[in-house]
């Protein structure tokens, strides 16, 4: 959701015109800054009404007015930082010792009025495009399978004990069965996560056999039995991946009961969306390692391993390591590629993809401070673009987290 990180960038914006101790506000300046602040809370709120919706729409209108909302938002904030700027660069240049600014934004009260006003009808509209979302068509099995394109070398230092803790309890499972959610929002690499220990050198010598499945916003329990069943047997994969969707449920479990007795076997459920405790149920007792990944906490879960932002050490370092590599920024470039690693806000795939625009550029320190300086960069609007059309399911990034 462009418009969340939109949203999130104008509220610092506002929140360090407001805070600054360098900047004093000329009344009612902050007054009239408040209500755009406040709208952007209500905005946040909003948006993350599509992550409690069902799971098989198709979310092509909602993500048309979500783009729209980030462009106002943008073209708002480029307004808020020109005046602000406008107002203390002639000072800065004439008085080099001047410690604080004062900064009037009363001829900005029309603006903000208008700009809130917009906000609230597009809002609005964004709850009516949620409530018309229409069903979407399922996949085809042999992409819930496909995990070739998944980049899990941008896991970051930071989740490395959780990445260790995880592969230790998998590994110790001896006999019962293990259930583990990874969660954390989206972009936040949870898929990198899983395949990294999907293709952990220990897993694959404890777990003899192991399947992955995509599953997604909509996925049958019969689908994803037929999707591990493909995996664990391969003499049965044409059949599972190609056969119509009236299969008999029970005995979909007997053959993956047939298949698993006495080997141990990792099972990855990526990109879950609604969690289903019958498919659980009917999976293997014993033996079998269940990982599954999601944005949503899973109640009946008691442990989980929850991934969290990187800092800006880690930032710096994956945006580093994937645009020179592992020697990271050189000298010149230093500052300016840590400026533009904490602008992602600590998303991996945010950095991965400015690191991706980046290597197409001329690595000077003129275009290098342009990115790292300027709010809405093309490099930044580019990556929001690229993202928002992964997030689709379109043809985006070729990096999936």
């Amino acid at each position: 959701m462009a418009a969340y990180g939109a949203a999130i960038s104008l509220k610092n914006t506002i929140q360090t015109i407001l805070q600054s101790s360098r900047i004093s506000l000329v009344p009612p300046s902050p007054q009239i800054l408040q209500p755009a602040y406040d709208a952007m809370a209500r905005l946040q709120k909003a948006l993350l009404k599509l992550e409690e919706t069902s799971y098989s729409k198709i979310r092509t209108k909602v993500n048309d007015v979500d783009d729209r909302i980030k462009e106002a938002v943008w073209e708002f904030e480029d307004l808020l930082e020109s005046h602000v700027y406008e107002q203390i660069l002639p000072r800065v240049e004439s008085e080099r010792d001047h410690l604080s600014f004062s900064v009037d934004l009363q001829s900005l009260r029309q603006s903000v009025d208008c700009f809130v006003e917009k906000v609230a009808v597009m809002e609005a509209e964004f709850d009516i495009e949620l409530y018309n979302m229409p069903e979407e068509e399922g996949e085809p099995l042999s992409l819930r399978i496909d995990f070739g394109g998944i980049d899990s070398n941008m896991v970051g230092n930071g989740i490395s004990e959780e990445f260790v803790a995880v592969r230790n309890g998998l590994c110790a499972q001896d006999g019962s069965s293990w259930l583990l959610p990874v969660i954390g929002m989206a972009g936040i690499g949870k898929t990198a996560f899983a395949k990294k220990l999907f293709d952990d050198p220990l897993i694959k010598s404890h777990y003899e056999l192991r399947a992955w499945v995509k599953v997604g916003r909509k996925c049958e329990s019969n689908e994803i039995l037929r999707c591990i069943l493909a995996q664990v047997d391969p003499s049965t994969s044409d059949q599972m991946l190609t056969q119509g969707d009236n299969d008999d449920h029970e005995e979909l479990v007997r053959l993956l009961e047939e298949r698993l007795k006495d080997k141990k076997c990792l099972i990855v459920l990526d990109d879950v969306w609604k969690w289903d405790t019958q498919l659980v149920d009917k999976l293997p007792k014993e033996n079998v390692g269940i990982l599954l990944t999601s944005r949503q906490q899973i109640k009946e879960c008691r442990i989980e391993c929850r991934l969290c932002l990187l800092n800006d050490e880690e930032s710096k370092k994956l945006l580093g390591e994937r645009v020179f590599g592992p020697k990271g920024f050189p000298p010149n470039l230093d500052k300016l590629g840590e400026k533009i690693a904490k602008k992602c806000e600590g998303l991996p795939l945010m950095i991965v993809t400015i690191a991706e625009l980046l290597s197409k550029e001329e690595t000077t320190t003129e275009n290098w401070t342009e990115v790292a300086e300027k709010q809405h960069n093309s490099v930044f609007v580019d990556a929001y673009d690229k993202i928002a059309e992964e997030m689709r399911g379109q043809k985006g990034s070729d990096c999936k987290i």
